[in-house]
């Protein structure tokens, strides 16, 4: 039996928040959505055949979108029961879904848990309603507020997630530090921190394009993530990922998944899928997407299947976002011994610059690497 991750997209939203650049679509009404889980199952059956899902034991099912928390508990239920029927599922599986604070309220709260969901990811992305504003999102700081004292209260999850987001216009290093005074009251198990990033594709693209001096930039940036690697440190979380923080025993399994570069499904428009050294991607057009699946047609349009060297250069990437950072035994075990050897060497030179350091066999990023990460990963890659 081999364990796999289950990734399920839910392209549906209130409505489209101005930074946003994933695939999602907003003001679907309910029966869109009960429509769209019964075409996941449809997909599901044809991937199964398609991919030779036989034998496979779930360790970890992920609801992303989009906005998943619209989708009713009793869709959820029969969804994950139809995954029982097909699937085994690990003991300790961990089920995510992501919220949004303006569509939950405290018998939602109850019900995901009762129909088997035990880890809640809440996109929050600020505590302050004049970058809710900015941001597009459909909630005010009170919302949030009053959602997290309810969640505190309930104890209907142990293991719960929140997103922020630095590097707002005019963000200072007070309203930083007023979020991250937030995050210590209300204790979250896991949080995820992200700096904004625009696509020009995005309504904000283009305000960020003729606005640049509001942005707080680079340098200011890389002094507040140390800042709030330090603070964070201080109560108990460990940064085990670039932009993941976690207490003890509750770092993200499905994310962990991607991370260890290890196998995972994807269903839904636009998802990804990573099997037998394959990675795919489904349509990103919705209509695309149902008529594929409707006409018995795996909705899979891209097939990437990456040669020795692509595969290690990514497997260093992957590993070296994480604390765990890159083993060297792992490596000589699965690659040719001089692509690690070439690699080995970039690897001595992040040392020499004070980017990387070496652990029992390991090489893991400094806190002055994480900084330029992505700088790093370019030249490995390369």
């Amino acid at each position: 039996m081999k364990e796999i991750a289950l990734y399920i997209h839910v392209p549906f939203c209130i409505q489209k928040c101005r930074y946003c650049d994933f695939v999602s679509y907003p003001n679907r009404q309910s029966d869109s959505i009960a429509d769209y889980f019964k075409v996941l199952i449809q997909e599901l059956q044809i991937r199964t055949k398609y991919d030779s899902l036989q034998d496979i034991v779930l360790k970890s099912i992920y609801f992303g979108g989009g906005t998943p928390s619209l989708v009713s508990p009793e869709i959820l239920k029969d969804f994950l029961l139809h995954l029982r029927q097909n699937f085994q599922f690990s003991k300790f599986i961990e089920i995510t879904i992501e919220a949004n604070p303006g569509t939950l309220n405290p018998e939602k709260i109850r019900d995901f848990a009762y129909v088997g969901i035990n880890r809640l990811s809440l996109g929050i992305q600020s505590f302050q309603n004049r970058f809710l504003s900015f941001l597009g999102r459909s909630y005010q700081e009170k919302d949030v507020h009053n959602l997290l004292i309810h969640l505190m209260n309930s104890g209907s999850f142990l293991n719960w997630n929140f997103d922020l987001m630095y590097g707002l216009p005019f963000q200072t290093f007070s309203d930083w530090k007023k979020e991250i005074e937030y995050v210590l009251l209300y204790q979250p198990s896991h949080f995820s921190l992200y700096n904004l990033t625009l696509s020009q594709r995005v309504p904000l693209g283009s305000f960020l394009k003729s606005h640049l001096a509001s942005f707080p930039g680079q340098d200011w940036e890389a002094s507040i993530y140390r800042w709030t690697q330090q603070v964070l440190g201080k109560y108990g979380y460990k940064r085990y990922e670039i932009s993941n923080f976690a207490q003890p025993g509750y770092e993200c399994l499905h994310n962990l998944t991607y991370w260890r570069n290890q196998e995972y499904l994807g269903l839904g428009v636009s998802s990804c899928s990573y099997l037998r050294g394959i990675r795919m991607r489904n349509t990103s057009s919705l209509s695309h997407y149902q008529k594929k699946i409707k006409n018995g047609q795996s909705p899979v349009i891209m097939k990437d299947i990456l040669n020795v060297k692509q595969k290690l250069a990514e497997e260093m990437i992957l590993a070296l976002r994480t604390s765990e950072g890159v083993e060297t035994e792992k490596l000589f075990k699965t690659y040719p011994e001089p692509f690690v050897q070439e690699k080995l060497i970039l690897l001595e030179n992040f040392v020499q610059s004070h980017l990387v350091y070496k652990r029992a066999g390991r090489w893991i990023l400094t806190s002055r690497g994480t900084l330029i990460a992505n700088q790093l990963f370019l030249e490995i890659f390369d």
